[in-house]
């Protein structure tokens, strides 16, 4: 089930397809594993995720991108809640490992355990109807596969995929770098995403170059997961069911932990993004062709 191109693969198109298959198919294995619920449906949300940046790669030759891009969000979005309801224990454990002599103890145990009773409905809802859903959406995305067609030949779909996308992540680094919202850095992760999934996929073509990109990529993807994360449940602490000398005990450590996690994208933004969109989307395609 690699995520990556193959010498075996016969066109773009073709990698296209397989690469698709193999995604749905383990994604509708993920959710299917007894016991195994929560660590499944993360997988198989993240199995939806790189469907999205895989068909962004060819978007610009790809008639359907629309239609596809749409079932692959809804699938994800069908197994949302059964998602949600640890992400606030999730975030305050990650937050308690970054800042361990910063906190509360006692507002901390306060909140988990306001967190604790939030997922107990998550976690005794009855999944079958939202599974059912998932399963049935990437089942009608999969027997539409066949038909996938792209409108131009040789990496030139994946040229301009990878360019866009690319234009799109130095603008989200520039507006990051311009604003203090946490909008601003929200925003800017999508991008980074899916640059992230195009070098994964592209990898085989020229693993060594390609490899420090993809790995920024990553890390830069998963410091802005935290610090959206943490927005998240600053929200919720504000706006929640919490005793109030909690949410005082908390606002200082947040703030701080988003602060470094906002310098951190920076500077990782800042080498991911050194380059022009084009010039890169050139050399990474004279790199297919010697591939």
């Amino acid at each position: 089930m690699a995520f990556r191109l193959k010498r075996s693969d016969k066109s773009l198109a073709a990698a296209l397809r397989r690469i698709a298959r193999a995604q749905i198919d383990g994604a509708l294995v993920a959710v299917g594993r007894p016991g195994e619920n929560v660590r499944g449906i993360h997988e198989a949300r993240a199995r939806c995720k790189r469907l999205r940046g895989l068909i962004r790669l060819v978007r610009p030759a790809f008639a359907t991108f629309d239609t596809e891009n749409a079932a692959f969000r809804d699938a994800a979005k069908a197994l949302e809640s059964l998602r949600a309801g640890g992400a606030g224990l999730e975030t305050l454990d990650r937050l308690a490992g970054a800042v361990p002599e910063g906190l509360d103890t006692d507002a901390l145990a306060a909140i988990r355990a306001v967190f604790t009773a939030e997922a107990l409905p998550h976690l005794a809802t009855d999944r079958v109807a939202d599974i059912a859903t998932f399963r049935a959406t990437l089942t009608d995305a999969r027997a539409r596969i066949a038909g996938w067609r792209l409108t131009a030949k040789g990496f030139t779909p994946a040229r301009k995929g990878l360019e866009k996308t690319y234009a799109q992540g130095r603008r989200g680094l520039e507006r990051a770098q311009s604003s203090s919202a946490p909008e601003a850095f929200h925003d800017w992760r999508k991008p980074v995403k899916y640059h992230w999934y195009h070098a994964q996929i592209l990898r085989p073509i020229r693993p060594r170059r390609i490899d420090p990109q993809r790995d920024l990529a990553k890390a830069l993807g998963e410091v802005l997961g935290d610090h959206h994360d943490l927005h998240d449940m600053r929200a919720h602490l504000t706006e929640g069911d919490f005793p109030p000398w909690t949410v005082a005990a908390m606002q200082a450590p947040v703030a701080a932990e988003m602060a470094r996690i906002e310098a951190e994208a920076l500077a990782l933004g800042e080498r991911l993004f050194v380059e022009e969109p084009k010039a890169l989307a050139r050399r990474w395609q004279s790199w297919w062709k010697g591939w």
